[in-house]
């Protein structure tokens, strides 16, 4: 496949792509960022509307279809809302966090569709997460290509490592004294 294949498809796939899970398209893309294929905003603009039309998708479906699904399989039903009541608690740490897990990208959707989640608030929530996701994912595509490629970025490594470690020390230390409240 030639470049300008690659540039003129490259965001269809990245919708696409990011509709149902989506990291290795947008690994991938930011790939093709680090090549010059691809562009930056073209590739964030792209996995933020697959992202969410997928998101939204499966929130609906939960909202049209899960009661019905829920009351055929009772066993599991009970299960799920025990679960749909601490998942509108704790509302905003899984709508900041479900994205970056992987295989979770349709259940947490489908879940927040069955309970009693305004769907207002989902589809902001919704919006701002796969920003934020996009623009996160995009960057390391780019950052680790360039890693692979260029020998010397080796040695800013242990840099690297240091700056997580100090990034989770602060997110233990602010989770300690900030009671984030539903």
């Amino acid at each position: 496949m030639d470049n300008d294949t690659i540039a003129h498809l490259g965001p269809l796939v990245i919708a696409v792509g990011t509709f149902v899970e989506g990291e290795t398209a947008l690994l991938l893309a930011g790939a093709g960022l680090a090549v010059g294929v691809l562009d930056f905003w073209t590739i964030v603009a792209a996995a933020i509307a697959g992202s969410l039309a997928g998101d939204q998708f499966f929130f609906w479906l939960g909202r049209m279809k899960g009661s019905a699904y829920l009351n055929g399989h009772p066993r599991f039903g009970a299960k799920v809302l025990r679960v749909g009541d601490m998942l509108v608690r704790h509302r905003l740490l899984l709508l900041c966090s479900y994205r970056f897990i992987y295989g979770l990208r349709g259940v947490i959707p489908f879940a927040f569709g069955v309970s009693n989640l305004c769907w207002r608030f989902f589809l902001i929530a919704n919006l701002l997460t796969a920003t934020l996701w996009s623009v996160l994912i995009t960057l390391l595509g780019l950052h680790a290509t360039r890693f692979l490629t260029d020998p010397s970025a080796a040695a800013r490594l242990p840099l690297l490592g240091a700056g997580a470690a100090i990034l989770i020390g602060l997110g233990f230390l602010l989770k300690g004294r900030l009671k984030i409240r539903p």
